[in-house]
């Protein structure tokens, strides 16, 4: 992708150059009109950048995130043997026409200058790159949504575990657990996508994990708290045979039969 911005910034150079050179309005105005419509898609493709850049990192946190280069799968983003991330053939064909539509006007700017702005190479090129910046971006929200859904999954305490912290004994435990959550909720939401955003996530989870080890589950009825343990823990799995008759019964008193799933 780096390419493709050099590429688009060398043309917007010339034109720049161009226009400062011309003392024609309608040559000028051509100019910056085309210049004005390839800023707008090399902004929308750069805004992309800042999450697309955190994607291997995220990917070393939980490593069955992207798919790996060695599966079945061919398309969108993958991670390679050597943690690095690759793009798949869907997007590879994308970023190609783009360059290559990218050059054709490029060309066709050198021959015809401001009455390039007519050429159906300049809307190719737009197009071009509004369908790559697309792509990317729909699977940079993908996984750093899923990304952000696995750490709320490793942390998550039931409400009616939760809530029953202070009478046990526990108020600092609820007090930290309830306030480390909440910052996990504000910086989840930030605009600006870096490294440090996402080992700071990553943090917040593991100390929330360690908070939620210290919780006192004593006081719940026989079998509940090894299932909700299980249920909990992103290194197990609950099954059915923990479903006693007495954890159904208490599930279905706390309301918490419609919303925990059975999967395969």
């Amino acid at each position: 992708m780096s390419t493709l911005k050099v590429q688009v910034e060398k043309l917007q150079s010339q034109i720049k150059l161009s226009s400062n050179a011309q003392e024609n309005e309608t040559i000028i105005k051509a100019n910056y009109n085309i210049l004005n419509r390839l800023n707008k898609s090399l902004r929308e493709l750069t805004n992309n950048k800042a999450k697309f850049d955190v994607m291997p990192i995220i990917s070393q946190f939980d490593a069955q995130l992207i798919p790996h280069i060695e599966g079945d799968e061919f398309n969108g983003f993958l991670i390679s043997e050597l943690s690095e991330l690759v793009l798949g053939d869907d997007v590879k064909k994308l970023l190609v026409d783009a360059k290559s539509s990218i050059l054709l006007f490029s060309e066709k700017w050198k021959e015809l200058e401001h009455e390039a702005q007519q050429d159906d190479s300049l809307n190719n090129s737009i197009v071009a790159l509004k369908c790559l910046t697309t792509i990317i971006s729909d699977l940079n929200d993908k996984y750093w949504e899923k990304w952000l859904i696995n750490l709320e999954n490793d942390f998550v305490v039931e409400e009616v575990v939760l809530e029953q912290q202070s009478s046990l004994g526990k108020k600092d435990v609820y007090q930290q657990y309830n306030k480390q959550k909440d910052n996990f909720d504000t910086e989840k939401l930030a605009i600006d996508v870096n490294s440090d955003l996402v080992t700071s996530l990553n943090n917040m989870k593991e100390k929330l994990i360690k908070l939620r080890d210290q919780m006192d589950t004593s006081d719940l009825p026989e079998g509940v708290a090894k299932f909700l343990k299980e249920l909990d823990s992103p290194y197990s799995i609950a099954t059915l045979n923990l479903v006693t008759p007495t954890v159904f019964e208490w599930l279905n008193k706390q309301g918490l039969l419609s919303k925990i799933k059975i999967s395969r």
